[in-house]
């Protein structure tokens, strides 16, 4: 029955108080508000799609979605005689080929072997300066440790000879060292066998590089020349020398060689063949092979060349209908089966902007090549397990299936893919249904591997695609499943804490009896605090039966009564050796008291900040229902006609059950007073009460805002009967020992 006035839950409702408390009044729920949402995502999603005619072939992966297929559109024919491109990964490993054998450029410096020469010079005028001046410091002789220790061991009368046969070999040395030249790099360092000389602006040579002294072998070099003229010790100090005298004169430059490596690129053919006008490029039902497809990119590729426009508002508006069509499964599915999501905006905006995540990741894939099949690390299956855990595995499934079709879109209707990420976003979302601790999340990466690995070998084993691909593309899907829990875990933590969403997760942190709430309230109102034990044991049992969230049920039965806390002692159950305070009270005063304590218990719930999924719970255990006790005392005492006692004034504030875990606290809670006042013990008796109990809130409409069955209110009913016998059960009489009294002598 209507209300007379807008409830305390109504005007929380409007206000958002308990979910978002600092946004401004209305916008949560603004018409304006959720078209402007749902505008933004189609023109996002849409600029995702590709926007030319045909593939986009500047991709590498580009049209592999295709590879393995039977061609489902008529027979293709060459309009106009086109090459066949080469594949890009192809393309680009040529090019680097050619780039890397381009032989390295040296420049030669003529002025090299003089300063050698002088070099050479000023370290034998040094050791003949210090074997005419004996007394000098053997720390001036400029040669290494080891050489100069051979030096000193030659005989002081035979060193100018020494000298003068070192000197000799030296020239010859240099001769052969600059007659071939002495590059400044190693020749290790590069890939090409050969070399570029460049002697002037105008003169090249290309020679091979092992004609070339380098640091690596040129000291073999110079033990080859001294081996046969020079004694040992000579042969040590010469070489000393020259390592010390002898440079470069031939010198690496990178402007010339990376002139020469782009020369290499453009002289690559990006072109393996040709195709001309009228020849079949593919007939209906044919198998896509490797060689038709690449005639069938090559195609589309050169209508490009040839002047077909890039952009056109037909592409446009056809990619705009392909992203609605996406978009309306997820839009469709919140209106008529989650209408209360539809209408919040945070929820939808979130929904939204998950759909634009996957879009940009799909966007992305198409436009970067890094040599592994990127694709399959979207992180598609991480949002299904999110959407699941913050809303339901109902949500998660369409979610999943229009996140995975969108794409499948931007990538080019990539089947494959798509197909393969909606199987791992479902196993993901079904895994973490009923998620009941944050390690449980981890278990999913098996069940998400599975759901890649399924789809993945079987399209490979239909296409028969190479095993170094198929075993990259399970690669890349194993990493994907493992890293998809922790973004899960990361995001949940972000949304739990910002937008203030309760999970099953957050709820944990509610079922805990140590609550300060529930600490006051056994200590003063203990009558209260038994029936709410009693009410849990109930409800989660019921919910267990119905596969309903009996975790949500369990908490938000502790605390459906906390708004007795106010006034505890005129609930019947707390007055114990208390005279009953509703005997002073009129009838209308005694209901005002005995439903206030909903309104207190919302109050009480907002300030110590309880989630908006527990205070469901106090607001609609009562639903509207008649407080038919103080009702029927109403009338009784009424000195004029029961028309003259307003109904309203005797119900409770409502609103009614919105779910099925608050329709089943509301049945729990009647049937604990009522068998526990009727004190029973016989089952038919249970099941007697239990179905008056839910035949009056049917004939009332309670349940007609949440979608309870009947089957489930007899699931229920079967369930809490079980628990009341075992409440009620009769205990026997114990018997006690006779003692007899003896006579004191």
């Amino acid at each position: 029955m209507a209300k007379g006035k807008p409830t305390l839950f109504d005007q929380l409702k409007n206000e958002e108080a308990l979910e978002n408390p600092n946004e401004p009044t209305g916008i949560r729920f603004s018409r304006s508000v959720k078209i402007l949402i749902i505008a933004t995502t189609l023109i996002i999603t849409t600029a995702f799609f590709p926007s030319k005619s045909g593939i986009d072939y500047s991709n590498p992966q580009s049209g592999n979605a295709l590879l393995g297929l039977t061609w489902p559109d008529e027979t293709l024919k060459a309009d106009f005689t086109f090459p066949i491109y080469k594949p890009q990964s192809a393309y680009n490993i040529e090019i680097e080929r050619a780039r890397e054998n381009t032989p390295p450029v040296f420049m030669v410096n003529t002025v090299t072997p003089r300063i050698a020469a002088r070099n050479a010079d000023v370290i034998l005028s040094a050791l003949n300066a210090f074997n005419d001046n004996v007394g000098e410091n053997v720390l001036q002789i400029p040669l290494s440790e080891s050489a100069t220790r051979k030096f000193l061991q030659i005989d002081i009368s035979q060193r100018r000879k020494s000298i003068e046969h070192i000197n000799h070999e030296l020239l010859k040395l240099l001769n052969t060292i600059y007659q071939n030249g002495f590059l400044n790099l190693n020749k290790s360092r590069f890939n090409s066998s050969d070399l570029t000389i460049k002697v002037d602006n105008i003169e090249e040579q290309l020679l091979p590089n092992e004609k070339f002294v380098d640091s690596s072998n040129f000291s073999k070099v110079a033990e080859k020349v001294f081996a046969n003229s020079l004694a040992m010790n000579e042969a040590e100090i010469a070489t000393d020398i020259a390592l010390r005298a002898f440079i470069p004169n031939l010198i690496y430059s990178e402007q010339a060689t990376e002139a020469n490596r782009k020369l290499a690129s453009l002289s690559v053919a990006k072109t393996i063949g040709i195709v001309r006008t009228g020849e079949i490029i593919i007939a209906k039902g044919e198998r896509i092979s490797e060689d038709a497809l690449l005639k069938i990119q090559s195609s589309g590729k050169s209508r490009l060349l040839h002047g077909s426009q890039d952009i056109s508002w037909v592409i446009i508006l056809g990619n705009l209908g392909h992203s609605t069509s996406i978009y309306l499964i997820i839009l469709l599915y919140l209106f008529y089966i989650r209408r209360a999501m539809f209408d919040d905006n945070l929820q939808l905006a979130g929904l939204s902007g998950m759909m634009i995540f996957v879009g940009f990741q799909a966007w992305i894939t198409m436009h970067i090549s890094i040599g592994i099949p990127i694709e399959f690390i979207v992180v598609l299956p991480a949002l299904s397990m999110l959407f699941a855990i913050l809303f339901d595995s109902r949500t998660g499934f369409y979610a999943t299936v229009a996140m995975a079709l969108l794409l499948a879109g931007i990538r080019g209707n990539d089947y494959p893919t798509a197909m393969a990420m909606m199987l791992a976003g479902m196993f993901g979302a079904y895994t973490v249904r009923d998620l009941q601790s944050r390690t449980q999340i981890f278990k999913s990466i098996f069940s998400v591997f599975l759901g890649f690995s399924l789809p993945i070998i079987s399209i490979a084993a239909e296409r028969t695609v190479e095993l170094p691909n198929l075993g990259g593309q399970l690669l890349v899907a194993l990493m994907n499943s493992a890293i998809s829990p922790l973004i899960t875990f990361g995001l949940l933590f972000i949304v739990e804490r910002v937008f203030r969403v309760t999970t099953d997760l957050l709820l944990q942190e509610y079922d805990n009896l140590d609550h300060p709430l529930l600490v006051e309230l056994s200590e003063k109102a203990p009558g209260t605090y038994q029936h709410t034990l009693t009410i849990a044991r109930l409800s989660e049992s019921a919910a267990r039966a119905i596969n309903a969230n009996d975790l949500l049920v369990k908490v938000g039965s502790y605390f459906h009564d906390i708004g007795k806390l106010a006034k505890s002692e005129y609930f019947i159950e707390n007055q114990i050796n208390l005279s009953n305070k509703h005997d002073k009270l009129s009838a209308k005063k005694s209901a005002s008291v005995i439903k206030s304590h909903v309104e207190e218990g919302i109050e009480l719930a907002q300030e110590y900040k309880l989630p908006k999924r527990i205070v469901d719970f106090i607001s609609m255990h009562h639903g509207t229902m008649l407080i038919k006790h103080f009702y029927a005392k109403a009338l009784e005492d009424a000195d004029t006609t029961p028309a003259d006692v307003d109904e309203n004034d005797y119900r409770y504030p409502g609103p009614k059950p919105a779910t099925k875990e608050t329709a089943i606290v509301m049945l729990a809670d009647a049937a604990e007073a009522i068998t526990r006042a009727k004190n029973n013990e016989n089952r038919e008796e249970f099941e007697q009460t239990l179905d008056e109990i839910i035949k009056e809130r049917l004939l009332d409409g309670q349940f007609d805002e949440c979608d309870i069955t009947m089957h489930e209110l007899q699931i229920i009913k079967e369930a809490f009967v079980k628990n009341l016998i075992g409440i009620h059960h009769h205990r026997i009489q114990y018997k006690t020992i006779a003692t007899e009294e003896k006579e004191v002598q």
